[in-house]
């Protein structure tokens, strides 16, 4: 009887490993994205509004999620990979990583661009990492999902965020703490 409830138990040990790595394999595929996605992107990004081609024609380089994931009830996280691109050309690929708190729930996708205005960031950017924290405002506007950053802090750095293409719903305000790194 113990040998079969041993084998039961490594039986299910070994059933959920291998679904947690087909469930990590599946979430990376969906949420793979090509350097002609992230042009795509800033095109789109750019056409938006007059303020956002200006700023863009003012920034040193971009830095480009064509598809974060964000959720959260009271505590939250999202995530994605992207690009960082320099005078329209792919420099590297980069992952977001991040954390929030607050009243909010919901979950939604939604594209961004990072707008670095300044040669630090950059450089701290190439260099393998920088870290910002913000807070959103998430609501409906029109039938829509609407995200406003209301406050920004990157370590002292000059960056400007454009978030847009949303789907899903997350309503709430947050306050938010993001690591961008280059994808090894």
């Amino acid at each position: 009887m113990r040998k079969n409830i041993t084998f039961f138990v490594v039986f299910i040990l070994l059933l959920s490993c291998s679904s947690i790595e087909r469930s990590k394999y599946e979430l990376e595929n969906k949420l793979q994205v090509y350097s002609k996605d992230a042009f795509q992107i800033l095109t789109t990004g750019k056409e938006l509004t007059p303020r956002n081609s200006e700023i863009h024609e003012r920034s040193l380089a971009q830095v480009v999620f064509p598809k974060v994931v964000k959720g959260g009830f009271i505590i939250g996280g999202n995530y994605a990979e992207g690009f960082l691109i320099e005078n329209e050309k792919t420099i590297c690929q980069i992952r977001m990583i991040g954390g929030n708190f607050g009243p909010n729930v919901g979950g939604q996708t939604y594209s961004q661009i990072t707008y670095i205005m300044d040669r630090n960031t950059l450089n701290n950017i190439k260099n393998g990492q920088n870290f910002s924290l913000q807070g959103t405002a998430n609501y409906a506007k029109s039938g829509e999902s609407v995200t406003d950053i209301f406050g920004q802090l990157s370590d002292g750095h000059n960056l400007i965020t454009v978030i847009f293409n949303q789907t899903g719903y997350l309503a709430g305000l947050s306050f938010e703490g993001t690591y961008i790194s280059k994808k090894k």
